[in-house]
């Protein structure tokens, strides 16, 4: 190995040293991030987009190197001239860092917090699951759908008669950031 390695132009030896050490840099980037750490942070000064992702992070211009240092290199091999090789690794790293960025950013666009937020109940008709005293006198429970999901959440009814299991409700409101606040479903002739 360290023969080859002597055996190559000083040129050569530069981008396959960037090549090698870029590479071993996104591996254990990889590696980093299947574990769970989470440490691609936007460069002082770069520009952000609203996922939270800029072009100029440490993974997006890790790659940059990577491709830089490894399409140099063949390049250099293929016969090329060195200012020749170094315009074409340059426009092949661009081209990773912007692809890095560009899957970033729609990697990050699938994330979702799971947080239920019970505003989206409101005006949601829903069904009675357990009895809802009268006069807000009490909680029962209602079934609902909020973002795609259904739900089973306490309720209070100002209405003067108690909701029975089975009667459809309308969402009017929230009690605290759980509860809801519900009234009959009016039939309209």
């Amino acid at each position: 190995m360290t023969d080859w390695w002597h055996a190559l132009q000083f040129e050569r030896q530069i981008f396959y040293a960037i090549g090698i050490i870029s590479l071993g840099a996104l591996l254990l980037q990889l590696a980093l991030s299947l574990l769970g750490a989470e440490f691609d942070h936007d460069l002082p000064g770069a520009g952000e987009h609203g996922s939270g992702v800029g072009v100029l992070s440490i993974r997006s211009v890790t790659a940059f190197f990577a491709g830089f240092g490894w399409i140099g290199a063949i390049c250099l091999k293929a016969g090329l001239n060195l200012p020749m090789a170094i315009l074409i690794a340059m426009a092949g790293g661009a081209a990773l860092m912007f692809a890095t960025y560009f899957l970033m950013v729609g990697m990050m666009s699938l994330q979702a917090s799971g947080t239920l937020d019970y505003r989206n109940a409101i005006d949601q008709v829903g069904t009675v699951y357990s009895t809802v005293p009268p006069g807000d006198s009490g909680p029962g429970q209602v079934e609902v759908m909020v973002q795609g999901r259904f739900i089973t959440a306490e309720a209070f009814s100002s209405s003067p008669d108690p909701l029975k299991p089975g009667a459809k409700v309308r969402v009017t409101g929230l009690i605290g950031t759980g509860t809801l606040q519900v009234e009959p479903l009016t039939k309209t002739t």
